[in-house]
Parts: structure tokens; sequence; C-alpha cells
């Protein structure tokens, strides 16, 4: 007996042709202004927001828009900083008071 097997077992979630973060952002971001401005225009933004997001991502990988926003030096929290915040990556941090350790 035969079954059908797809192709892609791993294939990302996708809602309306976004990924789930994107849908996120885009719900806030007009959630936050309808409360702030009323609905048509940030109904309005989101909806472009949505043609946008849809033409930029179009034949990128899955968390494309997060690296590109990383690689632009936004910084996000819980990650390293972009390399255009630091100068220099250190495993002490950015503590001035770093007394030399001398082998004897």
């Amino acid at each position: 007996m035969k079954r059908k097997c797809p192709r892609t077992l791993d294939k990302p979630l996708l809602l309306f042709g976004l990924e789930v973060e994107d849908i996120g952002l885009l719900a806030l971001v007009g959630g936050v202004g309808s409360i702030l401005f009323g609905p048509i225009v940030p109904g309005t933004c989101s909806m472009a927001g949505w043609v946008v997001l849809m033409h930029f991502k179009k034949g990128k990988p899955a968390g494309y828009l997060f690296h590109w926003l990383y690689s632009q030096g936004v910084d996000f929290p819980g990650l390293v900083p972009p390399i255009y915040k630091v100068k220099h990556y250190s495993i002490y941090g950015k503590c001035a008071n770093i007394k030399e350790i001398t082998l004897s």
C-alpha cells in the first residue's frame, strides 16, 4: 500500500503568507495605534505593512527579518550586541577595573 509523503515535514507555520512573529508585530502596531488614533489609520497602515512584508520576505528563509534587523544594528535583549555598537568583544564585559592575572 502506498501513502503520500509530504516533501516538507518541517515547513514553518504561515498565517496569511507571513510568519507568526510578523503577524504578532502587525497586530501589536495596529492594536496600539487603534487605541491612540482610532481604527481607520492604523488598520490601513497594518494592511500596507502586511503587503510590504510580503514583498520584502518573498524568496527569503524563515527568520530573515529578525536576522536582517540584527545585521542593521538593532539590539535585542539576551543577544550579543551588534557589531555596529561594540568595537571589541570580551569575556569580561565593559568593566574598567579589570585586574591583570599574573602567573608567578
